[in-house]
């Protein structure tokens, strides 16, 4: 089995969030307030990943991680940072088959590293499933008829409610009457383009989130959108395992 995770954390108030959104997803979570307790536990029962804080009192984080790698180096661990790490906390880190991922529950970016860290895994067998993703309304924005319909191919099948529209006119008509969660917004489209749709779209509804897709990775535009309230970007063709992980965590903050 792989669903496990075993939270270290001293703030009651993040144990709870965690537990919240492992358990959304089917995970089966366990929560300690600190790093004794949790090589105690590791003693009784196998996870499949580990997040632990870097700063808590009697053992930190790295800390914890020594005494865990004595005996087990082979699962997945996450040391949860609120400060910038300085070049030899990373090496230290790297070192020790560990992950460092800042800890910030106001965006979808924290989980978003956390869940792909999780699928990243080398022992997938024939068989494995991953978890039930958080379900939601998407809709999907371009005037390339092979990708519209290859990107609702795949939201249906994940269990998505998706929406499909070829123009940035026509995706403003359809946003007033369904009210996707998550609008897949492609960046160059005649008539209006993305960047254009966007700031309809958040004049509209600030809550919407929208996902720029572009078949190049080009920074100023990539910039421009940012500052116009998109929340992330995908490089076309979506590789899709990216695209279901950044749908989940988007989707677990609302």
């Amino acid at each position: 089995m792989w669903e496990k995770v075993l939270v270290i954390d001293d703030d009651v108030d993040t144990r709870e969030k965690f537990y919240e959104i492992f358990s959304s997803l089917c995970y089966k979570p366990t929560c300690v307030p600190g790093g004794e307790e949790g090589i105690l536990r590791l003693g009784e029962e196998r996870f499949n990943l580990i997040l632990l804080d870097k700063d808590m009192p009697r053992m930190t984080g790295i800390e914890a991680v020594k005494k865990i790698r004595e005996f087990d180096s082979e699962t997945k661990i996450i040391i949860l940072h609120s400060d910038e790490l300085e070049e030899e906390g990373k090496d230290l880190i790297k070192r020790l088959n560990t992950y460092a991922v800042t800890k910030d529950f106001s965006t979808h970016f924290m989980m978003k590293e956390i869940l792909q860290i999780l699928k990243e895994r080398d022992f997938v067998k024939e068989g494995d499933k991953f978890p039930e993703r958080a379900k939601g309304t998407i809709l999907v924005v371009d005037d390339n008829a092979e990708i519209r319909d290859v990107l609702g191919s795949f939201l249906d099948k994940k269990g998505y409610k998706a929406l499909i529209t070829a123009s940035g006119e026509e995706a403003l008509m359809k946003i007033k009457i369904e009210k996707p969660h998550i609008v897949l917004l492609d960046l160059r489209m005649p008539g209006m383009d993305g960047i254009m749709v966007l700031r309809q779209i958040k004049q509209f509804d600030e809550s919407i989130s929208v996902v720029m897709l572009t078949s190049a990775q080009e920074e100023y535009l990539m910039k421009q959108a940012a500052e116009n309230g998109a929340c992330d970007y995908l490089v076309k063709p979506c590789d899709f395992n990216k695209l279901d992980i950044l749908l989940t965590s988007i989707l677990l903050g609302k």
